[in-house]
């Protein structure tokens, strides 16, 4: 831990016990809960922390904290403070300095703080689905004057209205921005069915994501910093609905999120807030932001149009120069076949470089190239043991509903099968369901990484003597012989080593296995097993 996070885990144990005091149920959230379940400790780049809690939960301690927050500490939300226009409620360290633009005009959370991410029940059926999350864009939007809120607004699955938005906004003008606020609140909070709910839906950074409501349940307890905090009772579905299928590799760059203040850890941020506030004529200030936000919500169509515009000249400018060079579909394939991935990745180096480009993700764009080349693309994903850097494309390709090539078909039906056994290992933990998997995709057996990692994972899970787990090892090895030093593998090979009692050995394999994977699984039984940490995380400075 750094110095930064040092500060957050004592506001967490403070807001814990708050909690468990008055019977209030919350659950870690975002990446600290992908810190406590991958991990047991913070990410290295982490800044803040994360909860989820419901909006009756949420209710309960907006009361408590009324009586109940401790000397220094600040309980900051829209029920309670004047221009805070965040629909995220804060636990703020009055003794730090943690700056972001929107919270300057407030001036009341800028210090470090725990975020509160509320979840509210929705209509059971998809109509009333659609419609609360329709209320949602436009409440977050009208929320917040300091920037506009929303993005892929002319995305085909749009929920935002902005007909809907501009009729709550002149109503907003006619009896009062705080008013409309509240019924807008009212309405997303107090879902007629709230027992009967299968839905949660929450407002989280520029994302409305929807999470089944039995994905939270009773709180189970993980290990995090060296203390136990509760995440949802099956925190794996979560972290898929969040992070995408990928959800257990530490991601590598713009993946690691950080957030851009300005922080001054040994200085109270009303230090700063007294220093620069009366400078600022706030009504003028504020008064400035709600038109210049009125200007951004009629550009927001044309801006958006521009960017998908732009993202499809990239398409375009890809599938020319990749025709231009010209490609083999079978000479690839071949080299696919006899596992020559590093050739086919060089030829499918400018389109992926387009496919993940930054907008062209956002709008779902694909680039128009034959059936079999975006075959041979997924294919390529899928038999390096890497299946999920082809689900958004896969997801494009199944939203078209359109027909299919024979070798693409086959493609995504493999893709599916390593998704299907990730699901069953990852999420479900479900012994029986990874056994169905394998014994059903037989014909696959010779072919997918991904098989063989299962039946290793399946075979470990039921080992009960030396000799089973002599018989493991002697698998692992074939596999790592057929597949290569694959850090997964590696690290089954090593856990039949160290239950054996070979421990020096399985340390010089594990060390091996966490410089060739980024499976955060495998990192955490390193380092628990030996204290072993992956080089890059070594070389990480985020004091």
């Amino acid at each position: 831990m750094n110095s930064l996070q040092i500060n957050l885990l004592t506001l967490l144990k403070e807001i814990d016990v708050i909690c468990r005091k008055n019977d209030i149920t919350y659950y870690l959230a975002g990446g600290t809960a992908l810190g406590a379940v991958r991990a047991g400790a913070f990410l290295p780049w982490d800044d803040d922390i994360d909860m989820y809690i419901t909006r009756d939960n949420w209710n309960k301690l907006v009361k408590v904290m009324e009586t109940e927050t401790p000397e220094n500490r600040s309980f900051v939300c829209v029920e309670n403070t004047d221009k805070y226009c965040n629909p995220i409620g804060r636990y703020v360290h009055n003794g730090t300095t943690s700056m972001m633009k929107s919270q300057l005009l407030c001036g009341k959370s800028c210090g470090q703080v725990i975020e509160f991410l509320i979840l509210d029940p929705m209509p059971t059926d998809e109509d009333g689905k659609w419609k609360h999350r329709k209320l949602m864009k436009v409440y977050t939007e009208l929320l917040t004057p300091y920037f506009t809120v929303n993005r892929g607004v002319i995305v085909e699955d749009s929920d935002f209205d902005f007909d809907l938005y501009n009729m709550y906004h002149e109503k907003s003008k006619k009896v009062g921005r705080e008013k409309v606020l509240e019924e807008l609140l009212n309405k997303l909070s107090q879902t007629e069915d709230t027992d009967e709910t299968d839905t949660y839906c929450m407002r989280w950074g520029l994302a409305t994501l929807m999470y089944r409501k039995n994905s939270f349940g009773k709180p189970r307890y993980e290990k995090f910093e060296k203390y136990e905090f509760p995440v949802g009772e099956h925190a794996e579905y979560i972290f898929r609905v969040a992070y995408g299928d990928s959800w257990m590799y530490v991601p590598q760059g713009d993946g690691q999120v950080i957030h851009v203040t300005e922080r001054d850890l040994t200085t109270p941020f009303s230090e700063y807030v007294d220093m620069y506030m009366p400078l600022l004529n706030r009504e003028k200030l504020w008064n400035s932001y709600v038109s210049n936000k009125e200007i951004g919500i009629m550009q927001l169509k044309s801006k958006e149009e521009k960017q998908k515009s732009f993202a499809k000249c990239k398409l375009a400018a890809g599938l020319l120069h990749i025709n231009k060079i010209g490609y083999d579909i079978d000479h690839m394939r071949e080299s696919l076949n006899n596992g020559d991935f590093s050739s086919v990745q060089d030829e499918l180096g400018k389109f992926f470089e387009v496919q993940n480009d930054k907008y062209v993700k956002k709008y779902g764009l694909l680039m128009d190239i034959e059936d079999d080349y975006l075959a041979v693309a997924i294919m390529f994903n899928v038999l390096s043991g890497q299946y999920y850097k082809s689900s958004k494309i896969v997801s494009i390709i199944m939203s078209n509903s359109r027909k299919m090539s024979e070798k693409l078909t086959e493609a995504i039906s493999l893709w599916k099968i390593c998704r299907d056994f990730s699901v069953a290992i990852y999420d479900l933990k479900d012994a029986d369901r990874v056994q169905e998997l394998i014994d059903v995709n037989k014909h696959v057996k010779n072919t997918l990484l991904d098989y063989a990692k299962a039946e290793l994972w399946i075979i470990l899970n039921r080992a009960d003597s030396k000799e089973a787990l002599r018989d493991i090892e002697e698998k692992a090895l074939s596999y790592i012989d057929k597949y290569g030093r694959d850090g997964e593998l590696l690290s089954f090979y090593a856990e039949t080593l160290y239950r054996q009692g070979r421990r020096d050995e399985s340390r010089a394999v594990y060390e091996e296995a966490i410089e060739n994977t980024r499976n955060g699984f495998v990192w955490r039984s390193a380092k628990d097993l030996f204290g072993l940490v992956n080089s890059e995380m070594r070389e990480m400075k985020y004091e």
